[in-house]
C-alpha cells in the first residue's frame, strides 16, 4: 500500500536530507562554489557598461539557478520514519465527565461542543482515519468504546486518566497500536497516577498526543469544596453543618450561605468571602424539624459572572428518625432537688431513658423510670452484662460505702471499655480518692485537709464562701461548645446565659487533669492559682467523664419563667452527650462521606457480643433498598484481619436515599431482637468533585505526553496534530525515502529565477 504524501516541512524538520545519487553534501557545496566562481568568471567583461553593484546581482541571480539546477539533477531526499497507512490503530479517548459541560471556551461553547467542533465538525478525525485505524472511546472514571459524537453525555462524575490509559492497552492489546490521542482539561480527581501508564507506552514506543480542552485559570467562581455534617442525630438536637468553600475573582465579596428543607430555608449566613484560591471553612447550625431522613440542599449565592454554576449547591442527609431511647443509670444518694429537676428535665424527651436508684433513707431505696420489675431491684448492677445495657452512669451525692471494689472497677471498664459515659455530681465521698471513680474524673480530688480554710467545707450554705450565691462564667470552650448551646447565634447564646439566675455553693476540687476541658468555671474562688472548675469533660479510654461540681442548677428551673426551656435543654444536651459515645452492639460505618451515581459503596459493620466484646462469629446479611424501593439483600463477610468486623459492597445507580438494614444472627444465639439489626441510611448526590479544581491542567497533559514520546496541543492548535503524528517514530514505523527534486514549489522557484534574469538583462541591453 503506497504511503500519504507527507507535509514537506514536518518530513524535512523529523527526518535526515541526502542525495540519491550519493554526493555528500560537502561535495555538493564544493560544487557550489565552482559555479558563482564560474558564473563571476564569465561576468568579468560584459557588452554594456555595468556597475558593480548589478554585476553582483547578476552573478547571484544566474549562480541560484544554476545551483537549483545542480540540486534537482542530483535527486535530493529526505529519509524519515512514517506510519504505514491504514496498517496501525489509532486510539482517541476523550474525556466525557461533567467539568467537560463548562462553558468557558472564548466563542461561548462548552468544552465538548469545542471538541466536537475540532474532531469531528472540521475533519481532525476525518484527516487522521486516512492514515490510521480510528478506534474512539469514551472515559471518566470507566471507559467505553463510541462510534461517535452522540454517545458523549458530559455526565461522568470523576476523571481517571490511567483507568482509560490502561482500559485502552487492554483493548487494543495484540493490535499495531500506533498511538494515543486523548482529549481532556487534564482535571483527573482519582487517585492514581497516568504518568507511570504513560512511561510504559513509551517504552513499548506508543507515543500519546494530548490535547488540552478549557481555560487554564478560571477568573471568576465559587465551589462548595466539601460538606461535613453529623449524619445521625437526637430529636431536637442543634448541630454543626461545615461547608467549605474556595472562590477565584470574588475576594471581599459578600454572599449568602442557605440550607434549604425543600422549598423552605431553614437556616442562612451572609459571610465574606476571604483570599482567593483559599479553601475556607464556615458553620451553620442546625435543628431538624421532622422525626425522619431528611435530604438538605446547601446552597451558595450565584454571583454575577460565574463560570460554574454546578458547584453552588450541595445536598447532604440527616437521619432524624425516632431511635432507640438511651438508657442511662441514674444512682442518687438522698432526695434533693437537682434528682427531682434532672428526671423533670428529661421527662418529655423520648431520645432518653432514666433509670434512677434514689436513697431515700438508711436502707431504703426508690427506683423510677425502670423498664422491668428486676430493673435495679438488687441495687447497683453486680454483673457487667446488666450494666453495659446502659450508655451512661450518674451518680449523685452517693458515699463510697454504697459499691463495692468489683462494682468500682466494673464502672472504670464501663467507661474505658464499653465506651460510656459517667458523671459525678454535686459532692464527691472523699473516701473516693484512690479508687477508680478518681481515675474517671476529668478532676482531681483533694482531702479537705489540704485546702485552705475558705474552701474546706464542701457546698454550704450562708456566709461561707463556697456556699454563696455567684453568677457562673463560661469558658472559651464553653462559649462555643454545643453542649452548652441555647441559641445558633454566638451573641445571642452568651445574652441567654447572662441572664441566668444565679447558682449557690460549689464543692471544691483539685486541678484539672491534663487532656479535660473546663466548660463552666467560678467567676471569684481558686485553687491553685485556677479558677474552680463548675463543668468539666474528658475522653477517658474509649468513653466520656464529666464533672458537675454544683447541685444548684435547679435554680435555672425555678427561678425563670415557667416556659423557658433552658434548663431542660442543657441537661438533654449533657446527657445525651455522655452517652451518644457509647458503642452499640452493631455499628455501621461507609467508606465515604458522600457518594455519587455509579460509586462502589463499601460498608463495614462492627458487631458486638452481650459483653461487648469483638464477635467473629456472628452471621450477617445486609438489605439495600434504594431510591426506586428496590431490595436488595447481600451476606457480609468477615474482615479476618480485623476481629468483629463484617464488610459488604455494592454500586449506588441512583440519585437519592438508600436505606439499608444489617440483620445479625449471633453464632450462640445470644442477640436479642432489639440488638440484633441495624439501619442506617445514605445519600447519593450530584457530584462536586468535578467542579473543583476543574481548570485545564496542561501541566499534567505535557507530562504525559512527554513521558510517552508524544506531544501536548491545546485544543486551538490541533490542527497541526494530523502531520505531528504521522511523522513520529511509534513501534509500528517505516522508513521511507520522499523526493524533493520534483516539489511544485521548486519548479516554480526555477521558473521565477528564469524569467528575472532575462527581464534584467533585458533592462540593462545585455545579450
Amino acid at each position: 500500500m503506497p504511503y500519504s504524501q507527507p507535509n514537506f516541512l514536518a518530513a524535512l524538520e523529523d527526518g535526515t536530507f541526502t542525495f540519491a545519487y550519493g554526493i555528500s553534501p560537502f561535495l555538493f557545496g564544493l560544487l557550489v562554489l565552482l559555479i558563482i566562481g564560474g558564473v563571476w568568471f564569465t561576468y568579468r567583461s560584459t557588452t554594456r557598461q555595468l556597475s558593480s553593484g548589478w554585476k553582483t546581482f547578476f552573478i547571484a541571480l544566474r549562480s541560484s539557478v544554476l545551483v537549483l539546477l545542480l540540486f534537482c539533477l542530483l535527486r535530493p531526499v529526505v529519509t524519515t520514519l512514517q506510519v504505514s497507512p491504514q496498517e496501525t490503530y489509532l486510539a482517541v479517548l476523550i474525556d466525557d465527565s461533567q467539568s467537560m459541560s463548562i462553558t468557558d471556551i472564548p466563542e461561548g461553547l462548552s468544552r465538548q461542543a469545542a471538541v466536537q467542533a475540532q474532531l469531528y465538525d472540521d475533519g481532525l478525525l476525518d484527516e487522521l482515519s486516512e492514515s490510521f485505524q480510528i478506534r474512539s472511546f469514551r472515559f471518566d472514571k470507566e471507559t467505553q468504546r463510541i462510534a461517535g459524537i452522540e454517545e458523549l453525555s458530559e455526565a461522568g462524575t470523576a476523571s481517571s486518566i490511567d483507568q482509560a490509559l490502561a482500559y485502552v492497552d487492554d483493548q487494543l492489546n495484540g493490535l499495531p497500536l500506533g498511538g494515543i490521542v486523548l482529549v481532556s482539561d487534564g482535571a483527573d480527581n482519582s487517585d492514581s497516577d497516568p504518568l507511570s501508564k504513560a512511561r510504559e507506552f513509551g517504552a513499548r514506543q506508543i507515543p500519546i498526543f494530548s490535547i488540552g480542552v478549557g481555560q487554564e485559570d478560571i477568573p471568576q467562581d465559587i465551589g462548595i469544596v466539601d460538606v461535613s455534617a453529623a449524619k445521625t442525630v437526637l430529636e431536637g438536637s442543634v448541630f454543626s453543618v461545615q461547608v467549605a468553600v474556595n472562590h477565584q475573582g470574588y475576594e471581599g465579596q459578600e454572599v449568602e450561605l442557605a440550607i434549604m428543607d425543600g422549598d423552605t430555608q431553614v437556616v442562612s449566613d451572609v459571610v465574606t468571602l476571604g483570599a482567593e484560591g483559599v479553601t475556607r471553612r464556615y458553620d451553620l447550625e442546625l435543628t431538624p424539624e421532622r422525626p425522619e431522613l431528611i435530604v438538605y440542599d446547601l446552597n451558595v449565592e450565584l454571583q454575577s459572572g460565574e463560570i460554574i454554576e454546578n458547584n453552588n449547591s450541595y445536598s447532604f442527609l440527616v437521619d432524624n428518625t425516632e431511635k432507640d431511647a438511651l438508657d442511662i443509670l441514674y444512682i442518687e444518694g438522698h432526695p434533693r432537688n437537682e434528682y427531682k429537676f434532672i428526671r423533670r428535665a428529661v421527662s418529655g424527651d423520648s431520645s432518653l431513658r432514666l433509670a434512677t436508684y434514689l436513697q431515700t433513707g438508711p436502707e431504703k431505696y426508690y427506683r423510677q423510670g425502670i423498664e422491668s420489675a428486676t430493673e435495679l431491684s438488687s441495687g447497683f448492677p453486680e454483673d457487667r452484662e446488666e450494666l453495659y445495657q446502659y450508655e451512661a452512669i450518674i451518680l449523685g451525692d452517693i458515699e463510697f460505702d454504697f459499691f463495692n471494689a468489683d462494682q468500682l472497677q466494673m464502672i472504670e471498664d464501663f467507661v474505658a471499655e464499653r465506651g460510656g459515659g459517667f458523671l459525678m455530681s454535686g459532692m464527691v465521698d472523699e473516701e473516693f480518692i484512690g479508687t477508680p471513680i478518681a481515675d474517671i474524673l476529668p478532676i482531681t480530688l483533694v482531702e479537705e485537709n489540704f485546702l485552705p480554710s475558705h474552701l474546706r467545707g464542701g457546698i454550704r450554705r450562708g456566709e461561707h464562701p463556697t456556699g454563696e450565691l455567684f453568677f457562673p462564667r463560661l469558658t472559651n470552650n464553653g462559649e462555643f461548645s454545643p453542649l452548652l448551646r441555647l441559641a445558633t447565634d454566638d451573641s445571642e447564646n452568651i445574652a441567654m446565659w447572662r441572664q441566668f439566675p444565679e447558682l449557690q455553693g460549689v464543692y471544691v476540687t483539685g486541678r484539672i487533669k491534663p487532656g479535660a476541658e473546663v466548660l463552666i468555671e467560678h467567676p471569684l474562688l481558686q485553687y491553685q492559682n485556677q479558677a474552680l472548675p463548675l463543668l468539666a469533660s474528658q475522653r477517658y479510654g474509649s468513653g466520656r467523664s464529666m464533672s458537675l461540681t454544683t447541685a444548684s442548677t435547679w435554680r435555672w428551673q425555678m427561678m425563670l419563667p415557667s416556659a423557658d426551656q433552658s434548663h431542660e435543654t442543657l441537661w438533654r444536651q449533657l446527657l445525651r452527650w455522655l452517652a451518644v459515645s457509647a458503642p452499640e452492639r452493631i455499628t455501621i460505618e461507609f467508606d465515604r462521606e458522600f457518594y455519587n451515581v455509579g460509586d462502589p459503596v463499601n460498608v463495614k459493620a462492627t458487631v458486638l457480643n452481650n459483653e461487648y466484646e469483638a464477635d467473629n462469629d456472628a452471621t450477617l446479611w445486609m438489605q439495600t433498598s434504594n431510591p426506586l424501593e428496590e431490595f436488595l439483600d447481600v451476606p457480609m463477610e468477615w474482615d479476618i484481619e480485623e476481629d468483629g468486623v463484617y464488610r459488604a459492597s455494592f454500586v449506588a445507580e441512583e440519585e437519592g436515599v438508600y436505606s439499608l438494614l444489617v440483620d445479625v444472627a449471633s453464632a450462640a444465639g445470644e442477640a436479642s431482637d432489639s440488638s440484633a439489626e441495624k439501619r442506617a441510611a445514605f445519600v447519593v448526590t450530584p457530584s462536586l468533585r468535578e467542579y473543583t479544581n476543574a481548570e485545564l491542567d496542561s501541566g499534567l497533559l505535557s507530562r504525559i505526553s512527554e513521558a510517552s514520546g508524544g506531544s501536548y496541543f491545546n485544543l486551538a492548535a490541533a490542527a497541526a496534530l494530523a502531520d505531528t503524528i504521522e511523522f513520529t517514530p511509534n513501534a509500528y514505523s517505516r522508513e521511507v525515502e520522499i523526493d524533493l527534486w520534483d516539489r511544485p514549489w521548486l519548479l516554480g522557484l526555477l521558473i521565477l529565477l528564469l524569467c528575472a534574469d532575462w527581464i534584467s538583462r533585458r533592462m540593462k541591453g545585455l545579450s
